[in-house]
């Protein structure tokens, strides 16, 4: 007999609008929970990225969709557990830190199918799938940008700057080529743009993120690399107020952080809200990639370079034909980003 919570939390749902899908009308309605750690999915970055992926989904295949975001770190597993004694469709965990608990939450429900995002999964089951994006594509070819800017407004001393949070692979994907992408362009100019910067610890403190940045910025950075949920936009609202300027990441930051859209020269984008939609349409067409990865590169379109928005017009022609030909030469191999070499 189920538990009283159990009961309330059905009764709930009972009185939501549902559509069923076309291709599981002899179904119920699909359910599909998301969970991530963090202190909201509306952070103007990674997290809001995904849950527009599957607010999307919502829109066009009728499904019901449960959020769950919680800062503890301690109990990934029971929260999964709790979706899947509730009989979920399809549950989405978003970032890294959950990969050992799908890996035993999908052993302990094999009815329902589970998706690791931004992380390769350790174990490979038929219930279970990855999301990964190759996002050192555009970070790459950002990194260049940033030494031709730095370099143009401070031809003396040009720096760029990077304000990481946790030092783990998803950051480290960004930072390190990045940084590449600042030697490509100081080995083809003779050019010696500084890099500094500094991994945080933390995905959640935009107040630390802005103290960072500041220490970037009085050791000369005149462009700095927000890298990582609220650290990274604490980072380039800081940037913004102190007359310099940034890089975002995820997702368009000039649009998705109003206060400091006038500094944002662009964003490395995780199209996060593409592979979401593709995982779950997938899922409604009952074409579940069951141990395999969903890969999100420059050549589909996973991951993109946000537009340069107030600085279209203040970068060169010469320097923007310059970095399509890098994307360009890293899509047909001819251009090595450096990163997982």
């Amino acid at each position: 007999m189920k538990n009283l919570k159990s009961i309330v939390f059905l009764l709930a749902i009972a009185i939501l609008p549902v559509v069923t899908s076309c291709d599981k009308t002899g179904e119920s309605v699909t359910r599909v929970a998301m969970l991530a750690q963090g202190i909201t999915f509306d952070d103007q970055a990674f997290l809001q990225s995904c849950k527009a992926g599957l607010e999307q989904s919502k829109t066009d295949f009728g499904i019901e969709c449960q959020y769950d975001v919680d800062t503890t770190t301690t109990n990934y597993l029971k929260r999964l557990e709790y979706y899947g004694e509730q009989n979920f469709d399809l549950v989405i965990a978003v970032g890294y830190m959950w990969n050992d608990a799908v890996v035993e939450a999908a052993k302990e429900f094999p009815d329902t199918d589970f998706v690791l995002v931004d992380a390769e999964l350790s174990e490979k089951q038929s219930n279970s799938m990855s999301i990964l994006f190759e996002v050192d594509e555009v970070s790459y070819p950002l990194g260049y940008l940033s030494a031709w800017w730095a370099l143009t407004h401070s031809s003396e001393n040009p720096a760029v700057g990077y304000v990481g949070a946790l030092e783990v692979g998803q950051t480290r994907q960004l930072v390190e080529p990045y940084l590449k992408g600042v030697d490509r362009f100081n080995d083809e100019y003779q050019k010696s743009v500084a890099q500094y910067g500094k991994y945080t610890g933390t995905f959640i403190d935009s107040c630390l993120g802005g103290q960072v940045a500041d220490s970037l910025i009085n050791l000369g950075a005149n462009v700095v690399f927000g890298v990582g949920g609220q650290t990274g936009n604490g980072a380039l609202i800081r940037a913004g107020e102190r007359g310099k300027w940034g890089i975002g990441v995820d997702v368009d930051q000039a649009v998705s952080i109003p206060e400091a859209s006038e500094a944002i020269l662009s964003s490395a984008m995780k199209r996060l809200d593409n592979a979401i939609y593709a995982v779950v349409k997938a899922f409604m067409e009952n074409h579940f990639s069951g141990g395999g990865i969903y890969t999100g590169n420059l050549s589909n379109n996973g991951v993109q370079m946000a537009p340069y928005h107030n600085f279209e017009q203040q970068i060169p022609d010469s320097v923007k034909s310059a970095i399509e030909n890098i994307k360009v030469g890293i899509i047909d191999g001819s251009i090595s980003t450096g990163w997982g070499e």
